[in-house]
């Protein structure tokens, strides 16, 4: 398997574990945990993922738009059709979603690269058979949503599907786009809510992770803590703590140890590198054995005068 064969099969790895038995799977993260480059761009996939299922579920449905699109459908078709209040939210998501840009050149590549037998079959009449000529491209984006790491587990554990071997540091960037991921995940939530820096630390200590305390930003010092979670990234153990900035911006401080995240580039005991990633404003430094991310959505400028 070479890296664009890999790159493919990686495409279509579900975050459920269902994958994890396929010697394929098994192969291609093989080879994203050895080499740098891969590893690199699955979690910048992984990211992409998060930030467009985000986008997605902050779609608010034009009234009416239900009824427009089922009426025109039946219109041109010349038939009628029934539908369920499932059905209809699905057309409406859809007929919202753009595809991203490189996605009909995958799909060539992944049909040059099948074989398929052709079954001939009447397909059953339904919304489906007049939905598809028209939102073929964004269904095919919805499935590639809906089987990739967008979310984090019911149980709020925040433990992701492992892609580096056990023992390994991992890329901040890595650390980043799973961060990005459980904040962006509908289900997001907090292990403890509480406005007091000091009842959230605690809390982080003894669930034996890297705690933030002597080194966050100044900005942050006076501001009310909202609460904290866990936040297991390939076995390393870290943790989130939410802080609110003022009543409509919010900003979320990582910490990991040092020893479990590879960072390269990122000076310690120096000023945060900020830049944009997936639609957030994200800091990185490094402090005293550990490893810190400030995102946010406001402007990367905005975020830098917390520091």
């Amino acid at each position: 398997m070479d890296k664009e064969e890999a790159r493919f099969v990686l495409r279509c790895f579900r975050p459920d574990g269902a994958d994890a038995g396929d010697k394929d799977f098994a192969e291609a993260l093989q080879m994203a945990a050895s080499d740098r480059e891969l590893g690199e761009w699955l979690a910048s996939e992984r990211a992409q993922d998060a930030d467009f299922s985000a986008a997605l579920g902050r779609l608010a449905l034009p009234d009416g738009l239900r009824e427009e699109i089922l009426a025109g459908l039946a219109a041109e078709q010349g038939e009628t059709i029934e539908m369920d209040s499932y059905d209809g939210r699905m057309i409406g998501a859809l007929a919202q979603i753009a595809p991203p840009k490189n996605l009909r050149g995958e799909i060539l590549a992944a049909m040059e690269r099948s074989t398929p037998s052709a079954i001939q079959s009447k397909p059953k009449r339904s919304w489906w058979n007049f939905g598809v000529p028209a939102a073929a491209a964004a269904g095919i984006a919805m499935a590639f949503i809906m089987t990739r790491p967008d979310a984090t587990p019911p149980t709020g554990s925040g433990t992701v599907t492992d892609v580096f071997p056990q023992g390994q540091a991992v890329p901040i960037s890595h650390v980043e786009a799973e961060a990005i991921s459980a904040l962006s995940a509908p289900g997001f939530s907090l292990d403890l809510r509480d406005p007091n820096h000091q009842v959230l630390f605690e809390y982080i200590r003894k669930e034996g992770r890297a705690c933030p305390e002597g080194a966050m930003p100044r900005g942050l010092e006076g501001v009310d803590g909202i609460g904290c979670r866990k936040l297991d990234v390939d076995g390393k153990r870290g943790a989130i703590v939410c802080f609110r900035k003022d009543s409509s911006q919010v900003v979320h401080l990582v910490v990991f140890r040092k020893a479990d995240v590879q960072c390269p580039g990122v000076p310690e005991n120096a000023g945060p590198q900020i830049s944009e990633q997936a639609g957030w404003s994200v800091a990185r430094w490094q402090d005293s054995g550990r490893v810190f991310l400030l995102l946010g959505h406001e402007s990367p400028e905005d975020l830098g005068e917390l520091f």
